[in-house]
């Protein structure tokens, strides 16, 4: 089966904080930041029933080298990202339901 991923609106903003906060500690760092995101994404266009579940509807996959979590579910062929959070910081919001 091919997915498709389909970013929330709240998930971009959160990409987009990230990446802002680690280019200003370090030129590049921001990149290496979405790199990690899109290597998780391409893991997701594979196998999204393949990673944790955070409950029945929604799942979750680590990135690597960075501490965040991008909250997604499985709907058909769409992933719905709906979040990307640190994991230490920002509590996942399992109230956004999906477009």
């Amino acid at each position: 089966m091919t997915y498709n991923i389909l970013l929330q609106e709240e998930a971009v903003q959160e990409i987009q904080e990230a990446f802002e906060w680690y280019e200003n500690k370090k030129v590049g760092l921001g990149y290496d930041l979405l790199a990690t995101i899109e290597i998780c994404f391409e893991q997701l266009l594979h196998k999204p029933n393949h990673f944790t579940y955070i409950n029945e509807r929604f799942r979750r996959i680590k990135t690597t080298r960075f501490p965040y979590l991008i909250v997604y579910e499985v709907e058909g062929n769409n992933v719905f990202v709906i979040g990307v959070r640190h994991a230490k910081r920002k509590p996942i919001n399992l109230n956004i339901h999906s477009e």
